[in-house]
């Protein structure tokens, strides 16, 4: 009986103890930056909200990317669906508001801006759809001009599209473009709406692009709470 006494003073002394250290832990002021009209800041913020708001936004991408491809049947639906959606919801930042860039979903909620930030919407939204992608900016063959590409796996291939300019390539034979086509010279332009110019000059950008193999963890595929721990902990490893 003493024995069993003992140990539920133990038990319960351990549980108080772990509650008291994660409280302690949960309440240490952590940084997130918030960039206003390319000017960054840095907030604190406790961490036990950092990681409540990182949960919240994991869900909404999920349940978000579910309703967009609700009836898809294969990933190239999936992925045009996101494509059209991602161009006709994120609009053009509207002259004289500011332009802010925190997370991918204050992003989508705000429903505008630049055009890295709807590639970055796009791309994330393909990661969640099951499918790697990643958003890259691409230099002009003169280097004088750059644009952000988003560039998707299919099929163990990267094609390209641009959101921004709702524009994305196709080869002669009538796929969406690999980039290895694509360098060959085996690419048309086409957009979301036929009528619609291509708006961009591609070609100057077209002819710095490189073959890709595969891509690490980045911002695009850490907004889910496994990729974000592997991405922390090798983080924290490099700098231990």
């Amino acid at each position: 009986m003493k024995n069993n006494k003992k140990n539920s003073i133990f038990l319960i002394i351990l549980i108080i103890s772990g509650i008291w250290l994660f409280l302690i832990l949960a309440n240490q002021e952590v940084t997130v930056n918030r960039s206003t009209n390319f000017q960054v800041k840095k907030i604190k913020i406790p961490l036990y909200l950092k990681i409540l708001d990182f949960i919240d936004r994991h869900y909404n991408y999920r349940e978000l990317v579910k309703q967009i491809t609700f009836g898809a049947k294969t990933d190239q639906e999936r992925i045009m669906r996101i494509f059209k959606w991602t161009h006709e919801n994120i609009r053009k930042a509207p002259e004289g508001l500011p332009i802010i860039d925190d997370h991918v979903w204050h992003i989508i909620i705000r429903g505008y801006g630049v055009d890295d930030q709807v590639a970055d919407v796009f791309t994330t939204l393909c990661n969640y759809a099951g499918t790697d992608a990643f958003f890259s900016w691409i230099k002009a063959a003169n280097q004088a001009h750059r644009i952000p590409l988003s560039f998707v796996k299919m099929k163990g291939r990267w094609v390209v599209l641009d959101p921004h300019n709702g524009n994305y390539f196709k080869s002669t034979r009538g796929g969406l473009a690999a980039i290895e086509e694509i360098i060959k010279g085996d690419w048309l332009i086409e957009n979301i709406y036929s009528s619609n110019a291509p708006g961009v000059s591609y070609a100057q950008y077209l002819k710095n692009l490189i073959p890709i193999k595969d891509v690490n963890l980045i911002r695009a595929n850490i907004q889910s709470p496994f990729n974000r721990l592997k991405f922390e902990i090798k983080k924290w490893l490099k700098r231990a």
